[in-house]
């Protein structure tokens, strides 16, 4: 797979405190990478860089400069994902709302918007005034309008673990189906089950990085920098130090079947 997205050598300063010194992160094509870590590590920062919001001259997309682009393709190809107003009345047209500003041709709004409501099941909903949303409903709608774009780097800052592992699972099953490359930044190491790599911040230093469950072993950091390891990844991880297990489980089910056999 070939790189889509580079931090290469980024340096930057909040009034000359809490910085990046020479980070470095590449990311491939399709992968779905997970970014954790404490208030403050920098991760919101990386967002911001990818969006044009802080100075990007060190990140690059595709092997060029992101600035090199024009802003309509990067409209397009990259989207940053935070946590903002509704802004419509209509729940159907703040979906359909980043489509129509890219002048996407409206037999493909169509298309794109009966995918995301049979996936989603959005009929149930999609109808109800915005105040009377639950708070899940609410995030999906917002991530929704993002997602239907879907752009070749997705970048989320911590809303998808506001979801239920059922909505969750539509999410990740959308993202791939579409061949999406997803940086989901989260404060919940669950979500990092959903994804193949792991990536852990701290005052501004990549400290971890690697495939998912080699880098949740490190049970004894992440618990220090105060993360709750998934309860099945835990107990799997327990019972391997009493030799009772031989294999680190991600999934609940599976974890059941072999302490039966």
């Amino acid at each position: 797979m070939e790189k889509v997205l580079e931090f290469r050598n980024t340096n930057f300063a909040y009034n000359g405190t809490n910085a990046f010194n020479d980070f470095n992160l590449e990311i491939e094509t399709g992968e779905i990478v997970t970014m954790i870590g404490t208030s403050g590590s920098g991760k919101s920062t990386l967002l911001k860089m990818l969006c044009h919001k802080l100075p990007n001259a060190s990140v690059y997309y595709k092997g060029l400069k992101i600035g090199s682009y024009d802003i309509e393709t990067l409209k397009r190809e990259i989207v940053v994902v935070f946590d903002s107003k509704i802004v419509n009345t209509s729940l159907k047209e703040e979906v359909l709302m980043y489509l129509k500003k890219l002048s996407f041709d409206a037999k493909e709004i169509e298309e794109r918007y009966k995918e995301v409501e049979a996936l989603f099941s959005l009929d149930t909903f999609i109808k109800k005034d915005i105040v009377r949303l639950s708070k899940e409903q609410e995030m999906l709608i917002k991530l929704l309008r993002y997602m239907i774009i879907c752009p070749n780097i997705l970048a989320i800052d911590n809303l998808i673990s506001c979801l239920s592992p059922r909505i969750k699972k539509r999410v990740f099953a959308y993202v791939k189906k579409h061949h999406i490359t997803l940086l989901n930044v989260t404060t919940n190491l669950e979500d990092a089950l959903y994804g193949n790599r792991l990536c852990v911040l701290d005052n501004f230093v990549l400290i971890l990085e690697g495939n998912t469950l080699s880098v949740l072993k490190t049970d004894t950091l992440l618990k220090r920098l105060g993360f709750k390891l998934p309860m099945t990844v835990e107990l799997s991880i327990e019972l391997n130090h009493y030799d009772v297990l031989k294999t680190i489980y991600t999934d609940k089910d599976k974890l059941v079947g072999a302490l039966w056999k």
